[in-house]
């Protein structure tokens, strides 16, 4: 039987058990929360997420765990002990979380089994709309989960609510700047348009591999920190970038409706570059 395990601290517990009392459930909301894509056992982009997993810690003054070494061994080595514990040989959504525990910092993993593929595009386009019923803070907190969980929250109720399966986000000065989870791109007139750094937006690490991906598809890409709900109305296609299930393409955004043509080319060049990437390392060892 697949499934049914979490690690916590190095050790499996079954994932019904209870972990946390009552008046320790305080100490998740302090922590960080950071996902990332597997194949065939091993982080895709080991080092862009492992780096961000740093810096997203830095960002809420949380140590890392003593043994969590600059090259994140020990994140490789609990993946894949929690991979092969759960039977989840081939693809696979695992979610971190660092939060403050009584002697330093916890760790807990938590996976799920997700179709192979090195990023496969979904095969049905989402139905999305844009979020206007509140707008992103400007803190320190912006690149990461901690910066958005609760906006998240109040907009996947919307979402639920208008049958629909994301939203775009606006920042504080009415920008767009990211979806739920996820970040975005859209193409027009072959150029490739992805929220900035100084667009407030949550960052999907596979936004920087997205952008490569697209140049290596002959698209140039535009970081734009003022993305317009009027230039999404404009645009050919659509799709959200998720740091595990890799280029979602939007099908339509209220009642405007989008192609898939490029946002396919640039995913078979994502699709590419993984697979390289992990053969690389595999060849080192």
């Amino acid at each position: 039987m697949k499934g049914g395990f979490v690690l916590y601290n190095g050790k499996f517990f079954r994932a019904d058990e209870k972990l946390f009392a009552g008046n320790e459930l305080f100490r998740l909301e302090a922590g960080i929360k950071v996902w990332f894509r597997t194949e065939d056992n091993e982080i895709l982009f080991h080092e862009q997420n492992y780096a961000y997993l740093c810096a997203a810690t830095r960002a809420v003054n949380l140590a890392l765990p003593e043994d969590f070494d600059l090259a994140g061994a020990r994140l490789r080595r609990d993946v894949s002990r929690l991979l092969n514990k759960n039977k989840f040989y081939l693809a696979g959504r695992v979610v971190i979380y660092l939060f403050p525990g009584m002697k330093g910092t916890d760790v807990l993993l938590t996976a799920e089994e997700i179709p192979r593929g090195f990023f496969p595009m979904n095969e049905n386009g989402l139905l999305i709309d844009i979020f206007n019923e509140g707008k992103k803070s400007d803190t320190v907190m912006n690149p990461y989960e901690t910066g958005s969980r609760f906006l998240w929250m109040i907009a996947a109720a919307k979402a639920q609510s208008l049958r629909r399966q994301n939203m775009i986000l606006l920042n504080h000065a009415g920008f767009c700047c990211e979806g739920i989870g996820t970040s975005f791109g859209f193409i027009r007139e072959n150029v490739l348009y992805v929220p900035s750094e100084k667009s407030e937006g949550y960052k999907v690490v596979l936004t920087e591999m997205v952008s490569e991906a697209a140049r290596q598809a002959g698209f140039m890409t535009v970081e734009n920190d003022r993305i317009t709900t009027a230039e999404l109305e404009k645009a050919e296609e659509v799709f959200l970038i998720d740091n595990a299930l890799g280029i979602q393409w939007v099908m339509g955004i209220g009642n405007r409706r989008y192609y898939n043509t490029k946002t396919f080319e640039i995913v078979k060049k994502l699709q590419l570059m993984a697979q390289n990437k992990k053969a690389f390392r595999s060849a080192k060892g």
